[in-house]
């Protein structure tokens, strides 16, 4: 009997080590689990992508201003044609966007726009159509922004805002091309966000697009959206006739002014979409038109 009971003892004792190595085998499984949670970190990154997503453009000359061999009607403020020699530089290859702003006013470096100055519209847009904390728009370019506030923005980021000439290189590369993406065909809704025949604004949306949206549209060193979407600030005081005595080395706009030049067109344009087309905002505006990129 007691050779019974001590194999019943034996046989319990080798069941319950069993047990336990069963057990340790399932914490095994659940360090697998974790490794699963790592991989998702790394989804994080790809969100911040836009932000700091910068293309290069090297040193060198390119044709500003418009080409008179591709177009018919060049306006004043776009004469001369002229060779532009720039040194090398970064610029963001999509536009800010309203997240990427957010994080900027999260951090206290910037308001929407800038609260201490005078805070009006152009042209008669509504602020319901500004995209910062609008739902679903924090991949759509940052609008309703003043060049102030754009200028903050980049500031915090260690870029600046572009000057023109910085612009207008990285959107038609330097064989003088009209559009981003060539000389043909005229923007479309293929190409760019725009005001499209028979579409209407936004390409039928009345409203901005993702950053990003039109690839097709694309310029020569890989830079998105710089016909259509939005204006863009450019860093430099605009003047007129300014070609007519720009440096041909890295020309950074008159010494001073009233209003600021923005470049590209928006989603509300259809004419004068070219690489060369100039335009003027006193820098105080905010317009659901108008947003901006950077450089380094």
């Amino acid at each position: 009997m007691k050779k019974v009971v001590f194999a019943i003892i034996i046989l319990s004792a080798i069941m319950m080590i069993s047990c336990d190595e069963s057990d340790d085998g399932d914490t095994g499984n659940t360090g697998n689990t974790g490794n699963s949670g790592d991989t998702g970190d790394t989804g994080d990154t790809g969100d911040t992508g836009n932000s700091g997503d910068m293309v290069s453009v090297p040193a060198g000359a390119f044709q500003m201003g418009c080409n008179t061999e591709v177009e018919t009607q060049c306006p004043s403020p776009e004469n001369p044609y002229h060779t532009v020699t720039l040194s090398a530089y970064k610029i963001d290859k999509y536009e800010v966007t309203a997240g990427d702003y957010q994080k900027c006013v999260s951090d206290g470096a910037c308001n929407n726009g800038n609260v201490n100055e005078p805070h009006y519209q152009v042209y008669s847009q509504t602020y319901s159509m500004c995209t910062l904390e609008a739902t679903g728009k924090e991949n759509h370019p940052m609008n309703c922004v003043s060049w102030f506030g754009a200028k903050a923005y980049c500031e915090w980021m260690g870029k600046q805002l572009p000057t023109e000439a910085q612009w207008e290189k990285a959107a038609r590369g330097t064989d003088g091309r009209n559009y981003p993406w060539g000389n043909d065909p005229s923007p479309n809704c293929d190409y760019a966000v725009i005001e499209d025949t028979g579409l209407g604004n936004g390409c039928g949306t009345n409203d901005t697009w993702a950053v990003g949206s039109k690839p097709l549209g694309v310029s020569p060193y890989g830079v998105f959206d710089m016909i259509g979407s939005v204006n863009e600030w450019t860093n430099d005081w605009y003047g007129k006739y300014y070609y007519e005595s720009s440096p041909s080395e890295n020309p950074a706009g008159p010494e001073s002014g009233e209003t600021r030049s923005i470049r590209g067109g928006s989603w509300s344009d259809y004419t004068d979409m070219r690489t060369s087309y100039r335009s003027e905002r006193y820098p105080t505006a905010k317009s659901n038109y108008d947003g901006f990129r950077c450089v380094k």
